[in-house]
């Protein structure tokens, strides 16, 4: 009998390890900002740390959702509407003043309804991007192994053999157009 409970319990605990093999975004991932800063926006790496730090999510990936919503820091949304995580209103696309606001305010987001409780990419995915959950999952990863640098070669094969919808950009060391945020919290 107490072999059969310890086999059960051992089994058990094999399965729900395998099951939860993704990561979870919300464990604070300590990275250097002036390291991040090569692949984001000058002066917004510390941003995409401090956010992260403040509200227990991994700055890279905020900084790769920011990269995918944004079409790296460069669509007409992020530039006139400040709106560089892709959250959107009932009427469209939402506004800030601060690009740093929307990331403030997504890093937030994460932590309340719908997301509260949804701890993987997996998980928030289908909130996130309701029309292709798997490749907007697929997409911030890729993206969060470059930023991170630690793009495997098949992945990178897979991302540039079509998996890319959202089209072809490059993750900017920095955009001389941007000014970097000041914030005091």
């Amino acid at each position: 009998m107490k072999k059969s409970v310890i086999s059960c319990i051992l089994i058990f605990g094999i399965h729900v390890s395998l099951c939860t093999g993704e990561e979870s975004i919300r464990k604070f991932r300590t990275l250097d900002p002036i390291q991040l800063e090569k692949k984001v926006p000058v002066g917004y790496g510390r941003v995409f740390v401090q956010a992260g730090r403040e509200n227990n999510i991994d700055p890279a990936l905020l900084a790769a959702i920011s990269a995918l919503e944004s079409g790296g820091w460069k669509s007409r949304i992020a530039r006139q509407k400040n709106n560089w995580m892709g959250l959107m209103t009932r009427s469209g696309a939402k506004s800030f003043e601060t690009p740093e606001e929307s990331i403030f305010y997504a890093a937030e987001l994460l932590n309340r309804k719908p997301f509260k409780g949804r701890d993987t990419l997996s998980q928030i995915a289908p909130i996130y991007c309701t029309k292709n959950p798997g490749h907007w999952k697929a997409s911030v990863l890729h993206l969060e192994h470059e930023i991170l640098g630690t793009a495997t070669a098949e992945a990178e094969s897979k991302w540039q053999n079509g998996n890319n919808s959202h089209g072809s950009f490059d993750i900017p060391g920095s955009l001389d157009s941007l000014t970097s945020p000041v914030r005091n919290r």
